[in-house]
């Protein structure tokens, strides 16, 4: 058989609660400047990006690319070597 309540289990639980309440209040407050530091990097990032899209806006109207040069295409020389074996020997120029 259960007994029977006192008074001592009800401040007992009582302390519990406002322990707990506690915590989580305290939580609470911390999980919001946590917000609000977030909030505040995500503006400065997001100014960061602004200011460097704009730079480089302004850095292709002021040297618009140039059309790009193509390479100069591989040169081959063969070489033939003047002893007795079958061999070949290429140099390639890159």
């Amino acid at each position: 058989m259960p007994r029977k309540q006192s008074e001592a289990d009800h401040q007992l639980e009582l302390y519990k609660l406002i322990t707990e309440k506690q915590r989580i209040q305290e939580k609470l407050e911390m999980m919001e400047r946590q917000i609000q530091q977030l909030k505040n990097r995500l503006t400065f990032v997001t100014e960061q990006i602004e200011t460097t899209e704009q730079s480089i806006q302004n850095l292709r109207t002021a040297n618009p690319p140039s059309v790009a040069k193509k390479p100069d295409s591989p040169k081959t020389v063969a070489h033939s070597s003047n002893n007795s074996s079958n061999f070949q020997t290429f140099y390639l120029e890159y």
